[in-house]
C-alpha cells in the first residue's frame, strides 16, 4: 500500500484531470504539440478558458509551452499523465474503436519520449 503522501499526490493529479476541458486539452496534446487557438477549437471553448486551463496544467508540470514567434506551442511532458489518459481511453472507449486506439498509441509514444528527460 502506498504511503499517505503518495496517495495525496495521485489524488491531486486525478483532480487536475477531472475537469472535462482539461482532459480534452490533455487528449489533444497526447496527439502532439499544439498552440492555444488549435486547443481552443479542439476543446470547444474560448481562448481565455483554454489559457486558464493550460496555466493550471503548466503549474502542475503536466505541460510545457515554448514561444514560436508570436504564438506559444504547448506539449505534454508528464509521462504518467500520458499513460493514464491512454489507459483510460483504451479501457473506457474500447480498443476496437479507432479513435481510442490511435490516442492510446500516441500517448504511449509521448510517454516514452518524455520519460527520457522530456521532449525538446
Amino acid at each position: 500500500m502506498p504511503g499517505s503522501e503518495r496517495v495525496e499526490q495521485v489524488a491531486a493529479r486525478l483532480r487536475l484531470l477531472s475537469d472535462p476541458t482539461r482532459l480534452r486539452i490533455v487528449c489533444a496534446l497526447v496527439q502532439g504539440e499544439s498552440d492555444v487557438s488549435c486547443l481552443a477549437k479542439l476543446a470547444g471553448v474560448g481562448l481565455p478558458g483554454v489559457s486558464q486551463h493550460l496555466s493550471k496544467l503548466r503549474l502542475a508540470g503536466v505541460v510545457r509551452g515554448r514561444r514560436e514567434g508570436q504564438r506559444i506551442v504547448y506539449e505534454l511532458v508528464d509521462s504518467a499523465v500520458a499513460e493514464l489518459v491512454a489507459g483510460l481511453l483504451a479501457g473506457l472507449l474500447g480498443r476496437d474503436e479507432p479513435e481510442a486506439a490511435s490516442t492510446a498509441a500516441a500517448a504511449s509514444t509521448a510517454a516514452a519520449a518524455s520519460t527520457g528527460g522530456g521532449r525538446r
